[in-house]
């Protein structure tokens, strides 16, 4: 099995809306990390709250042009959400200060032993870290 990556859903978007800032094409970074999953470097970790927040970011339509591709070659890996999660990023939440949905990403990508959590917003899992290691796109 190739290395697990669980992509924040910042980074998705990123890619489905070829965003750059002042200087980088933050899309494209992402779209290279996707084409090395195809290419079977990564396996990639999709979690309910991570489809929960690009549908309700109105991206479900981009993401099931997307995943099926990955799908059928067998490079998605689906994180299940237990009760027990829930509660755990509760608690970090409360000792942290943590903002809720990061938490639980962090928490899914912990149980599911990825290598990594990508994502954009490198600040928002400061407090994480040792749950899981973080790293931007640009950097795989």
């Amino acid at each position: 099995m190739s290395e697990l990556l669980y992509i924040d859903t910042n980074v998705f978007m990123d890619h489905f809306d070829g965003r750059v800032d002042r200087l980088r094409p933050l899309g494209e970074f992402t779209f290279q990390l996707l084409r090395k999953a195809a290419e079977c470097q990564f396996d990639i970790v999709i979690s309910a709250l991570l489809l929960e927040e690009l549908f309700y970011n109105s991206y479900e339509s981009k993401v099931k042009e997307l995943l099926p591709s990955f799908d059928t070659k067998g490079k998605i890996v689906r994180a299940e959400i237990s009760d027990d999660d829930v509660t755990r990023a509760r608690k970090i939440c409360r000792e942290r200060k943590t903002h809720f949905n990061d938490t639980l990403h962090a928490v899914l990508a912990s149980n599911m032993k990825v290598a990594y959590l990508v994502t954009r917003n490198v600040k928002d899992f400061v407090e994480l870290q040792d749950l899981v290691k973080i790293v931007l796109p640009e950097n795989l």
